[in-house]
């Protein structure tokens, strides 16, 4: 009876593990073309709009810039399966291995740097016009990419292609077995820096900026509950930083909620390294996976789904149509206002001011409250 039972635990272990590799199989080919896709349409947003003027489009499109890497390798790695065994070659191997190990580093310190841009510019937002400005966000990630260029090149040398046992001709992509002692330190530091270190300081600054938030907007609440007027430029800047933190929170956590199954799964093969894994475990680590890199290719979902100026600038740029021409002058499909008159029709350019966003909104909001409980 418990033979009839270990068996049949056994098939259905086999079907589910079976079912998770036909997944990855399909599924990773799709995710990587419709995420590849989205990241270079998120890229043109960010920096043939508009919103190139804004810090955190520079840190958000250096993060669909790193995913898209990653994606890259993560193709390399799926030829494999297909017969196509790039990966394995000598070369081949070092540099995709390096390539997403690179690209999973600049990513989680991509989104560190953004965390902390918006919690600036959320806590201290008469400091966001000194302190988060395009330079100092190109400063920045110039800055992080060095760093990981130099803190990554380690895997160059520990992996290589190696001979399949039980299998003449043929090699993979394996970790050298005389430095597996120093993969070990390796895979410990790449842990403390890619995961324990950033999703501490992810997880702090976004409970800090959403405080912030909801401080700021029971503020709001009160002010319009009083029957105060708003100052209508400011309220529309306060609103699109709100968009902008929003956007922040919704990636970030999507990101924290992706890439812990991974981790989680990558501390327990460091702790547990000289147990053969059940599997269940083997099954956990496909799922895990399949998570992990589906966050590198829902960028453009995540930024249309939270970002409302990026939703605008992207159905801008689908509905754009080409320039009229009229008697050889070019005239643009977007008229300003028309004032008629008895004698003629006069075109009157619009006037757009570009106001930095700044606490002072708020700040008038409640020294104007406070100015009339003391007159009171």
């Amino acid at each position: 009876m418990k033979e009839r039972e270990s068996s049949k635990m056994t098939n259905q272990s086999d079907w589910a593990e079976t079912t998770m590799i036909a997944i990855q199989m399909y599924y990773t080919p799709v995710l990587v073309s419709l995420g590849t896709l989205g990241n270079c349409l998120s890229v043109y947003v960010f920096f043939y709009t508009k919103m190139r003027r804004a810090s955190s489009s520079w840190y958000l499109a250096a993060l669909v810039i790193s995913d898209t890497g990653f994606l890259v390798a993560v193709f390399v790695v799926w030829l494999n399966m297909v017969g196509i065994g790039i990966f394995n070659l000598e070369g081949y191997c070092q540099f995709f291995v390096y390539l997403s190990t690179l690209c999973s580093f600049l990513s989680v310190w991509f989104v560190v740097s953004f965390t902390v841009e918006r919690f600036i510019a959320v806590q201290y937002p008469l400091r966001r016009q000194s302190m988060c400005t395009v330079a100092k966000a190109k400063l920045v990630l110039t800055l992080i990419t060095g760093i990981g260029v130099v803190l990554c090149s380690p895997v160059l040398w520990l992996t290589s292609p190696q001979p399949m046992q039980h299998k003449q001709n043929i090699t993979a992509c394996l970790l050298v077995a005389e430095r597996e002692n120093f993969a070990n330190v390796f895979n410990a530091a790449d842990t403390i820096l890619t995961f324990v270190l950033p999703f501490t300081v992810i997880v702090i600054l976004n409970g800090l900026i959403s405080r912030t938030v909801w401080r700021l907007a029971n503020v709001r609440r009160t002010l319009t509950t009083n029957g105060q007027s708003r100052d209508p430029k400011c309220g529309n800047i306060g609103v699109s930083q709100a968009t902008v933190t929003k956007m922040l929170l919704v990636v970030s956590t999507v990101f924290l909620c992706f890439n812990l199954p991974a981790y989680v799964m990558r501390v327990r093969a460091f702790l547990e390294v000289h147990q053969d894994d059940p599997r269940s475990t083997v099954i956990a680590q496909h799922i895990a996976n399949i998570l992990f890199d589906t966050n590198f290719g829902i960028n453009f979902v995540l930024y249309c789904a939270s970002g409302q100026n990026f939703r605008k600038a992207v159905v801008r740029l689908i509905l754009r149509r080409p320039r009229r021409w009229h008697s050889g002058t070019p005239v643009s499909n977007h008229v300003s206002d028309v004032r008629r008159s008895s004698s003629k029709v006069a075109r009157q350019r619009t006037i757009v001011y570009e106001v930095p966003w700044t606490e002072g909104c708020e700040l008038r909001e409640i020294e104007s409250t406070t100015s009339r409980r003391l007159s009171q």
